[in-house]
């Protein structure tokens, strides 16, 4: 609730300030960027009014478009579990678990995330989320460099472009250099050379266009001219494909979207963040951790907390002292719930789906450009422009997936969906496009 200072307030700020109103405040300020008539925007509204404003503009949406788009962002399916047990009081809250004593529980639950994203990712030690997996990846890039005191970075052009804008904004580019390495047929090159002023190298598992390799003799090569090793990993492949930590990687960074969290229109998601013990101290976020108390019973705490910014200001590993709780909890449980079969069916009823859907494409002589390499996510070549064939898709009922380039459109399979789905789909792509 706003409470509006009384006059009496007033009077004692403006004494204290030696002013007389409001206004001497923003004297500094030239008369010519000052908006003395105030803004132009509409009446106000009362409850009723805005709630049906908001309806009639939602209104113009196009509803219950069957999902193919993709990008980092997917249609997964969201057990109920997960839905019921998120919503639970005891989660839903801001509260920060500064007093161990009395947020046992849901320090217990950010541990068994931690431990979680450890065995998945196969690396020793985990945080307790960020914010996603753009800032994850920022967020790495800046561990390289402080580990490595080097300004160079080699980042794979097969990344997201989301996620390419934000490490672009946070990372210094005054400073450090950023390097774009371009994929060769929709694969990191594998006789790509590393220089001794490389801090990090990125690289995503698989790549934005779908195409997947095996990256260790990459990341060998990498670590052997001291660079820091990051892989910008999709977790609903991670029980399909060779562990990131068996590759060699040094971190391990995630979109956690597709485990625990609705699309809900792009966010709030889950940052996953992962590495080795060795790097423990320049780790960003909360780290939480298991210990006894004075009865010698199991307890948890959040640890190592003398990195963190709200301690160490500006000598502090990172500007972020906080994590994504919620969403964090979201993905321990559906990581619980799917356990090490059910996240390897997850893959695998996603890759099969596409790879009849990418034949049935081929068959009906449309241009898979990465047929063979892609897993789940694959590039479609169409005649028309790729943002009328959307446009047109989406009065089908499809979203039909995610402008890659001017004739080109960036198509994602999930587990959610049905060979009936894809073959309309299929049969929907060919109207559109020869029409």
């Amino acid at each position: 609730m706003f409470v509006p200072h009384s006059e009496i307030d007033l009077k004692k700020m403006f004494e204290e300030l030696s002013i007389s109103s409001l206004d001497d405040l923003f004297t500094h300020i030239p008369e010519t960027l000052k908006l003395n008539d105030g803004l132009n925007v509409p009446p106000s509204l009362s409850e009723l009014e805005s709630i049906s404003d908001f309806e009639n503009l939602e209104s113009k949406n196009t509803q219950n478009l069957i999902c193919f788009a993709g990008g980092g962002h997917y249609d997964v399916y969201l057990p109920q579990t997960v839905k019921s047990l998120t919503m639970r009081p005891e989660f839903m809250t801001s509260y920060t678990p500064y007093q161990a004593e009395i947020s046992q529980g849901i320090l217990q639950v950010l541990f068994e995330y931690q431990s979680l994203i450890c065995d998945l990712t196969d690396m020793e030690l985990a945080n307790a989320s960020l914010y996603d997996g753009a800032t994850s990846v920022a967020e790495a890039i800046s561990v390289a460099i402080n580990k490595t005191k080097r300004d160079n970075v080699v980042i794979s052009n097969g990344f997201n472009p989301n996620t390419k804008e934000v490490v672009n904004t946070l990372v210094d580019r005054n400073k450090f250099n950023i390097n774009y390495v371009d994929l060769v047929d929709y694969l990191f090159p594998e006789d790509y050379v590393f220089s001794q002023d490389d801090a990090a190298f990125v690289v995503s598992l698989p790549h934005y266009e779908g195409s997947a390799q095996d990256l260790t003799s990459i990341v060998h090569n990498a670590k052997a001219a001291g660079v820091i090793t990051i892989c910008y990993a999709d977790p609903s492949m991670l029980g399909i494909l060779k562990s990131p930590g068996s590759m060699g990687f040094d971190i391990v960074v995630a979109e956690g979207q597709s485990m625990g969290s609705p699309l809900s229109f792009g966010g709030p998601t889950v940052g996953w963040f992962a590495t080795r013990k060795e790097l423990a101290r320049l780790v960003p976020g909360r780290i939480i951790g298991e210990s006894r108390d004075s009865n010698n019973t199991k307890t948890y705490v959040m640890t190592l907390r003398a990195r963190e910014q709200d301690i160490r200001r500006e000598k502090a590993s990172s500007n972020i002292c906080t994590n994504q709780t919620l969403n964090a909890v979201g993905s321990t449980i559906h990581l619980s719930w799917l356990g090490p079969e059910g996240l390897y069916e997850i893959g695998y009823q996603a890759i099969q789906k596409a790879s009849y859907m990418k034949q049935s494409l081929t068959d009906n002589n449309f241009n898979v450009l990465n047929h063979t390499s892609s897993l789940r996510e694959f590039l479609v070549e169409t005649k028309k422009s790729a943002e009328e064939v959307i446009l047109e898709m989406g009065s089908k009922g499809f979203l039909a997936g995610i402008k890659y380039d001017d004739n080109q459109i960036l198509v994602a399979v999930t587990e959610k969906r049905t060979k009936a789905q894809i073959d309309n789909y299929v049969e929907s792509l060919m109207e559109v496009d020869n029409a």
